[in-house]
């Protein structure tokens, strides 16, 4: 089995640029949960908060982040909330 490697961090701190850098190292694939929750939503994350709260936006961040952990040789960049639920 392939490990993946996965990012944390508060917002701001770097972690889409560093792991798009170690994923084109290490030949993976890279996801931001962030991009992706954005890209599932059509809107950003700031609305979302807005519009349908911030528990909504969590549960939506552990689905994607659940469902992006089953992948293999993925550098994923966790939202900066993840570990803060």
């Amino acid at each position: 089995m392939v490990k993946n490697l996965t990012l944390t961090g508060m917002m701001g701190v770097g972690k889409s640029t560093v792991g798009k850098n170690l994923a084109k190292k290490l030949n993976y694939k890279f996801v931001d949960v962030d991009k992706l929750i954005e890209t599932k939503e059509g809107s950003s994350i700031n609305l979302i908060f807005k519009n349908k709260s911030e528990s909504y936006f969590r549960r939506i961040e552990s689905e994607i982040t659940l469902s992006e952990l089953k992948s293999e040789k993925t550098v994923i960049s966790l939202g900066g909330g993840a570990f803060f639920k």
